[in-house]
């Protein structure tokens, strides 16, 4: 576990934990990572980048519980600096997946989480394969499965989140987004939902891609909602 800190020069006391895609093999530390932290500095969000254990090098799949240890430990330490008053979680693909399950844990408190086509569902037809063959392999005990489902885990504890995904993902698909979406409409907890109607997964913040970039909705929620 590797912990990276990008503090804003101008800081709201707010602060996001950034966790990057990969599907559980890798980080994309770059487009996932570091881009997001400066995009939240330019905004006052003060960012720590987290680069978790996957099923690579030495460590073999099924790597659960790990990366869902770090994540809460990176919180731990984030919260050890006092520095802001507010933290969020924000997951892209399978990164999506650990901060859809640190979210919805109560023990995280955290104040609100971003997931950016999110894999959400561990089960067969719904999930990505690569994501749940890493994290808990490929004949998991069904409570397990069901229990790292995210949707299953939401709860009139789960703070307010905003959902990215693009209509024809096809390697994430966007029932994953989908049935999130529906658990927090069930349990009546607040929520923004963006689904474009094409483009590729993986795709980022999309600052360039007049077509893909998604934004400029963020911001506007996070304005309104999280740190006005």
């Amino acid at each position: 576990m590797n912990l990276q800190f990008f503090p804003s020069d101008k800081p709201n006391k707010t602060g996001v934990l950034v966790v990057p895609g990969g599907g559980y093999a890798g980080v994309a530390i770059d487009h996932e990572g570091m881009q997001v932290a400066r995009w939240l500095g330019e905004r006052g969000f003060d960012a720590w980048v987290l680069t978790y254990t996957t099923a690579s090098g030495q460590t073999q799949a099924p790597i659960y519980p790990i990366p869902q240890n770090e994540a809460m430990e990176a919180i731990s330490q984030i919260r050890a600096q006092n520095r802001v008053t507010k933290l969020g979680i924000w997951g892209f693909s399978a990164g999506g997946h650990l901060s859809a399950v640190t979210v919805t844990n109560p023990d995280s408190h955290l104040d609100f989480g971003v997931l950016a086509y999110p894999v959400i569902s561990m089960e067969p037809g719904t999930t990505h394969s690569g994501s749940r063959h890493n994290l808990i392999g490929d004949n998991p005990d069904p409570a397990l499965q069901k229990s790292l489902s995210a949707q299953n885990r939401v709860s009139l504890q789960t703070p307010p989140v905003f959902l990215f995904h693009t209509a024809n993902d096809p390697v994430v698909p966007v029932q994953n987004t989908l049935l999130f979406a529906m658990a927090m409409a069930d349990h009546k907890r607040p929520f923004a939902t963006l689904i474009l109607p094409d483009g590729p997964h993986g795709i980022g913040l999309a600052l360039n891609d007049a077509k893909l970039t998604w934004t400029n909705e963020l911001d506007r929620w996070l304005k309104a909602f999280i740190a006005p």
